[in-house]
C-alpha cells in the first residue's frame, strides 16, 4: 500500500533552485531568530543610553555640589536619591550583557565629565513603562514611554561611596506601531529573504550550468550520436561526469561502427552466393518453382539491404540543407500516382525545413507504401505551427491493435503478423523511419482512427524552429 506523502512533501519544490532557495532563505531567517537574543540585549542598551547619560550628568552635578560643601540631604529629588556610605553595598554576582553595557556607559560618561577614571559598580537597572510595569516589546521598539530605573554606586576621593537610585525617562516614538514594526520587518527580514533568494539564484545557476549542459547533451545523444564531445569544465564532479559521458559516447560510436562493418561484411559475403543461386534458378524448367525461388531470393536481398539501412540510420545523415517539404511531398505523391497508387494530396503552400532531403523522401516513401500495402489507399495532410510542421498520413485499412501500437516501431515487429510482407517489410521499415525522423529532431507517432484505419503523424521542426534548438 503506497503511503500518501505528507503536506510538507507536497509543498516541497521540485526544482533544484526552489529547494536551494527554501533552504537558504529558511536557514537565514532561522539564524536571524536564533540571534534575536543578541539584538534584544543591544536594543536594551540602546533604549537606556539616553537615560543613562542624563543620570550621569545629574551625578556629576551632585559631585560638584558635595565638593562645595552642600549637604547630601539637600541634593535629592523625587526621581534622584543620593546617599553617602562608609562601605560599598554588596554587588550582584553577575550582570547580564545588557546591564554590563549600561554599567560601561555610566562609567565612561562620568569619567569624561570628571576628567579621571571613576570606580563604579552597577547594582541593578530595569526598564519600566510610565505605570511601573516591566519592560515590553513596545518599549524596546520605542512605541511607548520608557522609564529607566538605575541603582549604582561609585567610590569618592575621600574613600566614601556615593549610592544613587535614579529614575529617568526616555523619549518615545510617536509613529504608529504598524509603521515602525513594518519598517523593521521590511529591513530585517523581507530584504534579507530577497537577498538570500538572489544569492541562491546566482549559486544555483553557476553550479548547475554544467549539469544543464550534460542534460542537453544526453538528450541530443539519442538523436545524433556523432555530436561534439561535451566540454570538460566546471567543478571537479562535473568534469568527471563530462569525461565519463564523453567516454560512453565514444564507446557507443565504436560499437555502432563495428556493427555496421560487421553487417556490411556479412551482406557482401551473402550477395555472392545469392547471385549464384539466382543464375542457377534461371535454369530450372518448372516455371512455378522458378518463380517461387526468385521471389525468395529477392526477399533475402531486401532483408540484407534493410539490415544495412537499419545499422546506418542511427546517426544524422550528412548534407543537411533548407528545402520545401510541401514540394517534396508533391514529388513523392506524383511518383506513386504515376504507378497507379491511390494517394490523395491537395497540396499546400511552401514550408521550409532543414534536413536531409533523401532521408525524408525515404521516410515518405516508406509510410505511403505501408498505407498502400495494408489499406490500398493513403491521404496526406500538412499542418504548420509556430515551430513544427506535421505530415499526417491516413488510410482506411484494418489499423493496428491498441496493445501492439507501443511496440510496432521496434525492429522486427509488424502491425499484422498474418499480413503478407511488403517490399520494405521484415519489421524494419517503421524502425528505420523513426530513426531518421528522430535524427532530424522530430517525432513519429501512430494511432488508430476513430472511424477505422491508421493515422501516422511525422512532426519535424520548421527551419526557424531548428535554428532555435
Amino acid at each position: 500500500m503506497a503511503r500518501t506523502p505528507g503536506w510538507w512533501r507536497r509543498l516541497w519544490p521540485g526544482s533544484l533552485f526552489g529547494q536551494l532557495s527554501v533552504i537558504v532563505v529558511a536557514g537565514g531567517l532561522a539564524i536571524q531568530l536564533l540571534f534575536s537574543s543578541i539584538w534584544y540585549d543591544v536594543r536594551y542598551s540602546q533604549v537606556l543610553e539616553v537615560p543613562a547619560r542624563l543620570v550621569a550628568f545629574r551625578t556629576v552635578e551632585t559631585l560638584h555640589k558635595l565638593a562645595n560643601g552642600e549637604a547630601i540631604t539637600h541634593l535629592g529629588s523625587e526621581t534622584f536619591h543620593p546617599e553617602l556610605l562608609a562601605s560599598p553595598l554588596a554587588t550582584p554576582p553577575r550582570l547580564d550583557s545588557g546591564q554590563q553595557n549600561v554599567e560601561s556607559m555610566l562609567q565612561d560618561a562620568l569619567s569624561q565629565e570628571v576628567g579621571e577614571a571613576v570606580e563604579l559598580s552597577l547594582l541593578d537597572v530595569t526598564i519600566q513603562d510610565e505605570n511601573g510595569h516591566a519592560r515590553t516589546w513596545a518599549g524596546l521598539f520605542g512605541l511607548s514611554h520608557v522609564v529607566g530605573h538605575f541603582d549604582f554606586q561609585l567610590r569618592l576621593a575621600s574613600g566614601q561611596w556615593l549610592h544613587i537610585q535614579a529614575v529617568q525617562e526616555q523619549g518615545w516614538n510617536a509613529e504608529p506601531a504598524w509603521r515602525v514594526l513594518g519598517d523593521y520587518a521590511l529591513r530585517v527580514y523581507l530584504l534579507r529573504a530577497l537577498a538570500l533568494a538572489a544569492i541562491a539564484l546566482i549559486v544555483v545557476r553557476i553550479s548547475t550550468r554544467p549539469l544543464r549542459r550534460l542534460v542537453r547533451a544526453a538528450s541530443a545523444l539519442g538523436q545524433n550520436i556523432e555530436q561534439p564531445p561535451l566540454p570538460v569544465e566546471g567543478p571537479r564532479e562535473m568534469r568527471q561526469a563530462a569525461e565519463t559521458f564523453n567516454a560512453m559516447q565514444q564507446q557507443l560510436i565504436d560499437l555502432m561502427g563495428e556493427r555496421t562493418q560487421l553487417l556490411a561484411a556479412v551482406s557482401h559475403d551473402l550477395r555472392t552466393p545469392l547471385t549464384r543461386m539466382r543464375i542457377r534458378v534461371e535454369g530450372i524448367n518448372d516455371a512455378r518453382l522458378r518463380e517461387k525461388l526468385v521471389t525468395n531470393i529477392g526477399q533475402m536481398e531486401e532483408l540484407i539491404r534493410s539490415l544495412l539501412d537499419s545499422a546506418s540510420s542511427g546517426a544524422t545523415p550528412d548534407g543537411h540543407a533548407a528545402f520545401d517539404l510541401a514540394g517534396l511531398i508533391s514529388e513523392v505523391v506524383d511518383e506513386f500516382v504515376d504507378t497507379g497508387g491511390d494517394v490523395r494530396w491537395h497540396g499546400a503552400p511552401a514550408v521550409i525545413i532543414s534536413g536531409h532531403v533523401a532521408s525524408i523522401r525515404r521516410v515518405l516513401h516508406n509510410l505511403i507504401d505501408n498505407a498502400l500495402h495494408y489499406a490500398g489507399s493513403a491521404q496526406l495532410t500538412l499542418r504548420l505551427t509556430e515551430r513544427w510542421v506535421e505530415v499526417e498520413i491516413q488510410d482506411d485499412g484494418p489499423g493496428i491493435h491498441d496493445q501492439h501500437l507501443p511496440a510496432v516501431m521496434q525492429p522486427y515487429v509488424q502491425g499484422e503478423a498474418s499480413a503478407p510482407s511488403s517490399g520494405i517489410g521484415y519489421g524494419l521499415g517503421l524502425s528505420i523511419a523513426r530513426s531518421i525522423v528522430m535524427a532530424h529532431r522530430g517525432r513519429l507517432a501512430l494511432d488508430n482512427r476513430t472511424g477505422g484505419g491508421l493515422r501516422v503523424v511525422m512532426a519535424l521542426p520548421t527551419h526557424a524552429g531548428a535554428k532555435n534548438e
